[in-house]
């Protein structure tokens, strides 16, 4: 796993370098595209019934893909509690908190959900979709008191929580994806015993077999969805891409995939509107069927696409105040995706 670096501004980068930056980007890019992915897919099989092919995509990736997107925040960590206090607290609240507090009362309001109920639950449980955002803001802080425990320590007993959690419950996905996140934290402060241990062809080969057997069981209908019991899967697909990722080089598909994932916020709570628009629309006029996947693939993307290159110029104080809180966190310009790759 190369050392994880951030950009500075003004400073010219080597080639190496850039590869060891964007090749978090580039899996977080592809872990959210898969996020996109499986809410067309169950969007279109709860409107037109079953996708056979795509729905078996769907459910061999679905072990692995919040646990990825958990380990690449958690390897960000270290960076990230090394701040002041004040700095720390205002970077999350800023890049994390408020989108998350102001689309989840745009996802409320959209779907006729906004009750004093259901805003009472963005709090504590979340009610929409983006659960994603609350479960970091948990973790986000519990690290911060948490910073001088090894992070293996906190990830050990968080998965030894999630096997002792009800089946199914919040709790038990909370700790187990908690068990990624400082487990991710872990290997950034060991990223060359990391590199070392999955270079080895024998090592990369038991976690290929482990992620592929954990993806055929729940292809099968086995329960292994975020249970601890099957955690060795989900630590075996990390080892695979935390090899494969930083070998892809640097060219126009990976530089794509860095952009979705250095905005990866604006896809995951952008995302499943268009979607779901487009299927109402589809429905209404009759025409809706199968044919559709490409269509809400397309919005899926295309529309956070556009939003998250607004945001990206900086040039659109509407569009970045959906993304993110200025008044907590002035930063220059060129600064801000840095941010965020570097848990800011």
């Amino acid at each position: 796993m190369p050392t994880v670096g951030v950009r500075r501004r003004g400073t010219r980068i080597s080639s190496t370098t850039r590869t060891r930056i964007g090749w978090l980007d580039s899996l977080r890019g592809v872990a959210i595209l898969l996020v996109v992915l499986l809410h067309a897919g169950e969007a279109l099989r709860m409107a037109v019934g079953p996708t056979p092919g795509f729905d078996h995509v769907n459910l061999f990736l679905e072990p692995f893909r919040m646990p990825v997107l958990m380990f690449l925040s958690g390897i960000l960590l270290p960076r990230s509690v090394a701040k002041p206090a004040r700095a720390y607290f205002a970077g999350k609240v800023s890049l994390v908190a408020w989108p998350y507090l102001l689309w989840s009362l745009i996802i409320l309001a959209a779907t006729g959900g906004l009750g004093v109920r259901a805003v009472a639950q963005i709090l504590y449980l979340s009610p929409t979709y983006l659960w994603y955002l609350w479960f970091i803001l948990v973790f986000y802080a519990a690290a911060y008191p948490l910073r001088r425990i090894p992070p293996v320590a906190v990830a050990g007993a968080s998965l030894a929580a999630s096997v002792v959690m009800p089946d199914g419950g919040r709790l038990e996905t909370m700790t187990f994806l908690a068990a990624f996140f400082f487990f991710g934290a872990w290997c950034a402060r060991h990223a060359g015993m990391v590199e070392r241990a999955i270079g080895r062809p024998w090592v990369l080969a038991l976690a290929a077999a482990a992620a592929v057997t954990v993806g055929i069981l729940n292809l099968d209908g086995r329960d292994v969805l975020y249970r601890g019991e099957f955690a060795w899967g989900v630590v075996g697909a990390l080892g695979v891409v935390c090899w494969l990722f930083p070998r892809l080089g640097d060219h126009r598909a990976t530089a794509a995939l860095e952009f979705v994932g250095r905005h990866s916020i604006v896809f995951y709570v952008v995302h499943l509107g268009p979607i779901m628009g487009t299927l109402a629309l589809a429905d209404a006029a009759g025409v809706a069927g199968t044919w559709l996947l490409p269509v809400l693939l397309v919005v899926g993307v295309g529309a956070p696409l556009g939003l998250a290159w607004m945001y990206s110029t900086r040039k659109h104080a509407s569009v970045n105040l959906l993304f993110e809180l200025p008044a907590l966190k002035r930063r220059p310009v060129a600064t801000v995706a840095d941010a965020r790759r570097s848990g800011a």
